[in-house]
């Protein structure tokens, strides 16, 4: 095996080890963050309201409602991922999530957004940030309601605050009065909190008004410093493997160069000093 072939192998394993590990660090912030690494840092994009701030008002889009077909099998409903079109609400529905039901063909989910204003508020600290979302589910075609059978997951967005704001949470509700917060996966540098929920009903994140920033904080661990430092890390060790594998053979390609340089120019011999000339008597 050539020293050439041995550095090629070496270089391409460290890369897939660090950038294997990078990607483990990165998912271990939450599944929902196990996404490319070097897609970029694109700035947020801007949410759709119900109800804008005023100066929000004139640029505001409508956010998008949902009404979705799960299927039913034998055992229950079939596994669904239901996303609005806006991609602001996303429901996982694991399998089994609603029971097999008698003439039950499947059953309509449906996602509504409303303004925070249209159900009560959940106890202080707490504040809604953004729209609040009614989630249902009737069996086809009896339009019988439909109860979850197993604990889904929702994921939903919020506005982007400028800074650190700690203490966002899922917050759910049956009726739209009483309010339970739910265990909740917070990831404010893409402005999306997920977590279980049980039965479906009305959903929303709020955020805790009295919460702080720990001192040396800048976000979560998904956070666009830590995606930087990431992606610095990866930037660098190719540039290290590049030098590994190619360095070498630059090196050599330079060396040869000089040394034809430098044995052209002693072949040479100035005009007028022929060899064997004769010295005048």
């Amino acid at each position: 095996m050539t020293s050439r072939t041995t550095r090629s192998i070496a270089a391409g394993v460290a890369i897939v080890t660090v950038y294997t590990a990078t990607a483990w660090f990165s998912g271990q912030v939450s599944p929902l963050a196990r996404r490319p690494l070097l897609d970029g840092l694109a700035p947020p994009t801007p949410y759709r309201w119900v109800d804008p701030p005023p100066e929000l008002a004139s640029t505001n889009l409508a956010p998008a409602p949902g009404t979705f077909r799960v299927e039913l099998g034998n055992l229950g409903s079939l596994t669904a991922v239901l996303t609005t079109t806006d991609a602001q609400v996303t429901l996982i529905l694991p399998k089994g999530s609603f029971a097999p039901a008698e003439d039950g063909r499947a059953v309509e989910v449906s996602i509504e957004p409303l303004a925070a204003s249209e159900v009560d508020p959940p106890p202080p600290p707490l504040e809604i940030e953004g729209n609040v979302y009614r989630l249902e589910a009737t069996y086809l075609p009896s339009n019988e309601p439909a109860e979850l059978a197993a604990e889904a997951r929702v994921v939903l967005t919020y506005p982007f605050l400028t800074g650190v704001h700690p203490g966002n949470t899922v917050v759910h509700s049956t009726d739209g009065v009483t309010w339970t917060t739910a265990d909740t996966n917070d990831l404010p540098s893409i402005q999306q909190a997920d977590a279980p929920i049980d039965p479906l009903g009305y959903v929303a994140v709020a955020r805790d008004t009295t919460a702080t920033v720990p001192p040396g904080l800048t976000g979560d661990e998904g956070s666009p410093v830590a995606q930087i430092v990431i992606v610095a890390g990866l930037v660098v060790l190719a540039a290290a493997a590049a030098v590994t594998l190619w360095g070498p053979s630059i090196r050599r390609g330079t060396k040869m160069g000089t040394r034809g340089t430098k044995k052209g120019t002693t072949s040479r011999r100035p005009k007028g000093s022929a060899r064997g000339s004769r010295r005048p008597r």
